[in-house]
Parts: C-alpha cells; sequence; structure tokens
C-alpha cells in the first residue's frame, strides 16, 4: 500500500523556518480581522476572491472552508468567486476555483 504524505501548510514552513515571523503574521491577520465591522463570514469570502485572482489554491481552499465554517453557503461562494471574473480574475482563475469550491465542500460531507 502507498502511503502519502501531507505537504506542509505555508504556515507550517514559516513556523518551521522562524516562529517569531509565524507568530507575527498570525497576530496581524488577527488584528485586521478585528479591525472593523465586517463579520467573519464576509471576512473569508473577501480573502477567498483575492486568492481567486491570485490563482492561489491552497489559499483559496483555507479560506473556502473558513467561509463555510462560518456559515457561507455553496452560492455564497461561488458568487464570491464569479464576482472577480471580469474585475480581476480571468476565466481560467474563476473556473478552476469553481472546481476548487466543489472539492472543498465534498471533502467537508
Amino acid at each position: 500500500m502507498v502511503q502519502t504524505t501531507k505537504a506542509p501548510s505555508a504556515m507550517e514552513v514559516l513556523q518551521g523556518v522562524s516562529p517569531e515571523v509565524a507568530a507575527g503574521f498570525s497576530a496581524m491577520r488577527t488584528a485586521i480581522n478585528k479591525f472593523g465591522p465586517i463579520d467573519p463570514k464576509h471576512q473569508e469570502l473577501i480573502a477567498l476572491a483575492g486568492f481567486v485572482t491570485a490563482g492561489l489554491e491552497p489559499g483559496f481552499r483555507t479560506h473556502c472552508g473558513r467561509a463555510l465554517g462560518h456559515g457561507a453557503t455553496r452560492e455564497e461562494v461561488q458568487q464570491a468567486v464569479m464576482l472577480t471574473l471580469g474585475a480581476s480574475a480571468s476565466i481560467t482563475h474563476v473556473s478552476a476555483a469553481l472546481r476548487w469550491t466543489d472539492e472543498v465542500i465534498a471533502a467537508r460531507g
């Protein structure tokens, strides 16, 4: 039987190189999240839209899962993805993110 190992997350890599920098990054993100009136679900939808634009699948999957965990629906995630189309993301990035959305939802059960 082939055993696969999960690649470390970006944060795990950062922690391995510099725990201080990783802690600083986490503190910054916490401060940003507490800064204004936007609720966690919408913060995550905004964040995942940024990852769509950049075409960064790991970050998208992380923030998609968080958005779902804060009560976002499939349709809300899909709309956040689609809002980037033509504004900042290509059709290739958007179609990939729509696939990633379905995969994240399927993995959540």
